[in-house]
């Protein structure tokens, strides 16, 4: 397979028309073209046109024979943004000869000129693997075959499972400004020293290609350049240093038939720091799934030029149900079952305790991502400007892999998605993907959280689940940045949501509003977040959920030991499954789609609003003026006290999972969840200054390492 660099037009390009040929030098572009040849085809005045931003110097000269260079024209052009430049030649004078001319980058200027470009062979560079910051991603069967995410095609052209590859009919087109194989230029302009960018492109057959730059409502050509190839060869394509906004990809049209079988993006600006990554994949009895997905990531990572000696991977074994085989190429850890908190703690105490790891990244045991999603970020890490940069992946949804379930997240009395429902297919989507809110601060998930070791000031609380990613993010202060192509796809949290998940979130979001600073509103703010769960609940016919958010609050108000004695869990799920009278999910019934839907909210001939809120929503109206018979509501509009205003039985119907609980109306159940929140509020009032002030005491004990250590060798922690 051959190295080739866009650089010069070929001689049947000349013959075709393009007069004027580039070479590339760095950041200028020179040309050399006779003065017949320009006369011939535009007449004594012809004209030189090229695209530039920032300063630019433009020199031409004429060259004849026997004598040296004669400088003709410099002119200086400036701009603030990409603007269009023309300069008009006098050759009334001139016969014979060439005419030279050199356009010059001046300060932080860059040129692309509008004459398309033809690429010759040149011999294999020892440092294209080192030079590239990633390539480009195809569809798979076994991840995912949502094609748009990878390609866009036009007219006959398509892409084959078989081969892995594009194939393009003369005048099909393939589109690459996609989610995974855009460059993006916003990210990588602000948060790394990558100044100068190339693309290239692994090919044969004949084509025009065009580098194309989408920002918010506009969409300019940086350059074009053809490409014709008897054999598969790899193409450069040379940008040169490119705008700062937005996302840069690559359209191809076929002018025979021809087969893209990949591509990518380059930079020759150097590293700023090196990277040893350590991989924490953190398992508990789901043996098939991380088998799978070490296996997989093994094998991507061995098979990386670059990277192959740079990345490790840890997993931590909370089951004791693997051994060393079933994950080879990994190191295994057998653990004690504090969650998925204690082992991602676990993997990160291992590689700070080596000295040679600089990241971290904590993922998920099914590994449910793109490997480039991991090595872009190794790229990305490698060229950052601060040391405090971190990488979160988006989360897509597993039964829809285009739809995006939120692109980071923030919390302040719950946590917030960013991006929500976003349809990651559409090019002018993912410029909007891009776009930050410097006023709110985003955690990074741990589906696939990547972080600079040494930016770990602080370890997490043993939540053993949910809310740990959130403390975490926000008590070592991350710079979390989001790129689009980095994701992992994840079934949709709606879904999993039940008492137990209910119990856990609501522990840690009071958790977070005792310790963390950017979100302490005081105690009338944590009892108004608490509230509102409650009686989002309580309002659904959720009995179960209600009461056990009520437990939750009353649990964390017992303090810090409260967390130690029940680091593993053991105990509270005996509890909370105790607890659990109501909503215990079923096999969903065939005949389901027979039931009406709950599709609308029911309204009185006056007043709904004021009777909702005066009745607790209907609890205290009589049985004959709701509706008795079963209405059926999907999983994913629930909580949703509006419809249940009226509804005596409602069946809550969840296809994805094949289940259904039956709501009903339940006056005993309602009062008993109001005793118990009652009974949590007293206790709440008359210690929230003693909790306050052990939990922020607590904390103190997770800026080093000890007290996870302690909990690992099974030692008895204490405050």
């Amino acid at each position: 397979m051959n190295i080739v660099r866009s650089n010069i037009a070929s001689d049947e390009n000349k013959k075709n028309g393009d007069a004027i040929c580039w070479n590339f030098c760095g950041n200028a572009y020179f040309a050399k073209v006779k003065i017949s040849k320009l006369k011939e085809l535009e007449g004594d005045n012809p004209s030189i046109s090229f695209s530039f931003q920032g300063k630019i110097l433009v020199k031409i000269g004429i060259k004849q024979a026997g004598r040296s260079l004669f400088l003709v024209q410099e002119q200086n052009f400036s701009s603030s943004e990409w603007s269009a430049a023309k300069i008009v030649l006098d050759l009334n004078q001139y016969i014979n000869g060439d005419v030279e001319i050199s356009v010059l980058p001046l300060d932080d200027g860059s040129l692309l000129p509008e004459t398309s470009l033809d690429a010759l062979p040149l011999e294999a560079s020892e440092h294209f693997a080192e030079n590239e910051l990633y390539s480009f991603v195809s569809p798979s069967l076994e991840l995912c075959s949502e094609e748009s995410l990878y390609y866009r095609y036009t007219g006959n052209s398509y892409y084959s499972f078989e081969d892995s590859s594009v194939h393009l009919p003369k005048n099909s087109t393939v589109d690459c400004l996609t989610y995974f194989n855009s460059f993006s230029a916003y990210k990588w302009y602000k948060y790394t020293n990558v100044t100068t960018l190339s693309a290239y492109i692994d090919f044969v057959g004949k084509a025009e290609l065009f580098v194309v730059h989408k920002d918010e409502g506009r969409e300019n050509i940086l350059c074009n350049f053809t490409v014709d190839a008897a054999e598969r060869s790899i193409f450069e394509l040379p940008i040169g240093k490119y705008p700062g906004t937005g996302i840069i990809g690559i359209r191809l049209k076929a002018q025979g038939q021809s087969i893209l079988y990949g591509g990518g993006w380059l930079s020759s600006d150097p590293d700023t720091q090196p990277v040893h990554l350590g991989i924490g994949i953190t398992t508990f009895r789901r043996e098939n799934a991380v088998k799978a997905a070490v296996a997989r990531l093994r094998r991507e990572i061995s098979s990386h030029p670059v990277y192959s000696q740079a990345i490790d991977i840890t997993v931590v074994d909370n089951g004791n149900t693997l051994s060393p085989e079933d994950v080879t190429g990994a190191l295994l850890l057998p653990n004690r079952n504090f969650g998925g908190t204690g082992g991602f703690m676990r993997s990160l105490i291992h590689y700070k305790d080596t000295g040679k790891y600089t990241h971290c990244l904590f993922m998920d045991d099914d590994a449910c991502c793109e490997a480039s999603s991991l090595f872009r970020s190794v790229s990305f890490m490698r060229h950052a400007k601060e040391f405090s940069v971190a990488i979160a992946g988006a989360m897509l949804d597993v039964n829809k892999p285009y739809q995006q379930w939120e692109n980071g997240a923030w919390f302040d009395g719950g946590c917030h998605s960013v991006n929500r429902n976003y349809d990651l297919r559409k090019s002018d989507i993912l410029v909007l993907n891009e776009k930050e809110d410097e006023k709110k601060q985003l955690y990074g998930a741990w589906w696939f959280f990547f972080f600079p070791l040494k930016a770990v000031e602080i370890l997490s609380f043993p939540f053993f689940v949910r809310g740990d990613d959130v403390e975490f993010s926000y008590q070592n202060k991350f710079r979390t940045v989001f790129i689009n192509g980095i994701c992992a796809w994840q079934e949709d949290f709606t879904t999993k949501e039940n008492p137990m998940t209910s119990y856990l979130d609501m522990r840690s979001h009071i958790i977070h509003h005792f310790v963390l600073k950017q979100i302490d509103h005081g105690p009338i703010q944590i009892l108004t977040m608490v509230l509102r769960f409650f009686c989002r609940a309580l309002f659904s016919y959720e009995y179960d959920t209600a009461k056990v958010i009520a437990l939750a609050f009353a649990d964390v108000m017992s303090g810090p030991q409260y967390w130690l004695a029940n680091m593993d869990m053991s105990e509270i799920r005996k509890k909370i499954t105790r607890e659990i009278k109501v909503e215990t999910p079923r096999t969903l019934r065939k005949n389901y789609l027979d039931i009406p839907e709950a599709d609308e909210d029911l309204h009185l001939p006056f007043g709904t609003k004021l009777v909702r809120m005066l009745t607790s929503n209907g609890h205290l109206l009589p049985s004959c003026l709701l509706r008795s018979e079963v209405t059926r509501l999907s999983k994913f509009k629930v909580p949703s006290g509006s419809r249940m205003f009226l509804r005596d039985n409602v069946l809550i119907y969840n296809e994805i999972n094949n289940t259904e609980i039956l709501l009903s109306r339940n006056i005993k159940y309602f009062l008993s969840d109001i005793a118990v929140m009652i009974c949590s509020i007293l206790k709440f009032i008359f210690k929230y200054i003693k909790i306050k002030k052990d939990y922020n005491k607590f904390f103190n004990n997770l800026k080093n390492d000890k007290f996870w250590k302690r909990a690992f060798q099974g030692e008895r922690s204490s405050e």
